[in-house]
């Protein structure tokens, strides 16, 4: 069965309404035109920013919260494991979720908000998900075909962004490695999540929001 990710971005703003700051959803529904959000109806007038171009890669899902993988077989841990929904979040996209999910959140109990289709529902900041370490180039081992490996270096030298897929040295089933050899280098883990976080940096420049714990992602999964 398929599993896919549902991502957003919020920023920590004052609305254009508001007195105080709070969570606004900044990549999907932000309005340029000054139009009241709490009168959107539909996506025209939106700017609109893809942080992940909808791509269901299993890697990405496992770093941001352990989805399709486990310790076990994996030396690389999340960045943290899902903490669920933030409290305070852009009421857009809790109807979306509310929608997506078929009930209101505030009518079930908490321990029952997850099932087998929609989970693993959590958030996470750009000063954590920076802080990990793993949107930059950093210290990798596992089995690795040599001639994409030495590509790979070939390219990050040459100052271009460039991964190489590897099996992880938990890997216990021989035939998943056969062809490969076991290197150290240094490289990039995700450039999906590479990409994540440049894009996020961007959105916090345009929107001058001043700190990284002032822009996050809100996301869960479905399968």
């Amino acid at each position: 069965m398929g599993c896919d990710i549902h991502l957003f971005c919020e920023g920590y703003l004052k609305g254009r309404f508001d007195k105080e700051k709070k969570w606004i959803n900044i990549d999907h529904w932000y309005r340029q035109d000054g139009w009241p959000e709490y009168v959107i109806t539909e996506y025209q007038g939106f700017n609109y920013t893809n942080l992940i171009d909808g791509r269901r890669d299993y890697g990405l899902f496992y770093l941001l919260a352990g989805v399709r993988g486990t310790d076990e077989e994996r030396s690389y841990p999340p960045i943290a494991q899902a903490k669920g929904l933030p409290e305070q979040m852009d009421s857009l996209i809790k109807k979306y979720y509310e929608d997506f999910y078929g009930y209101h959140m505030d009518t079930i109990p908490k321990t029952e908000k997850e099932n087998i289709d929609v989970h693993h529902a959590s958030y996470l900041t750009l000063r954590e998900l920076k802080d990990s370490g793993y949107g930059k180039i950093m210290p990798l081992k596992g089995w690795v075909h040599k001639d994409k490996l030495d590509e790979a270096l070939t390219a990050i030298q040459n100052g271009r962004k460039y991964q190489t897929n590897f099996i992880d040295t938990k890997c216990q089933n021989p035939a998943f490695r056969k062809g490969m050899i076991l290197r150290e280098w240094d490289g990039y883990i995700n450039l999906n999540l590479t990409d994540m976080i440049g894009k996020m940096e961007r959105l916090k420049e345009e929107r001058n929001i001043e700190y990284d714990d002032e822009i996050r992602i809100v996301f869960w999964f479905d399968n």
